[in-house]
């Protein structure tokens, strides 16, 4: 599903223009990403769970240098389907 086609659904189910549901969306996106910025794990009813975490820390081989240099821990996204997600996909796949 594209983000024009959530737009579309969003605005037939709210009975609202297409241009305030795009704006409502990214203003939900917004939200998820400034809390997940902050460390903190965003429960979607009936989805699941998103939360970020640092990653690994890795280490490069600088040739010039001729030593490692360690990188930046990457940011890494995790979902966590909750229950009702899984038993739907589940039921899904074994039409």
């Amino acid at each position: 599903m594209t983000t024009d086609e959530i737009v579309k659904t969003l605005a037939a189910r709210l009975s609202i223009t297409q241009r305030e549901a795009r704006l409502h969306l990214r203003q939900l996106f917004d939200f998820v990403a400034q809390r997940l910025q902050k460390g903190e794990t965003v429960s979607l009813p009936n989805l699941g769970a998103l939360h970020a975490a640092a990653g690994k820390t890795r280490r490069t081989f600088d040739a010039a240098a001729q030593e490692f240099v360690p990188q930046p821990r990457p940011i890494e996204f995790f979902f966590k389907p909750y229950k009702h997600l899984k038993t739907r996909w589940q039921e899904w796949r074994n039409r």
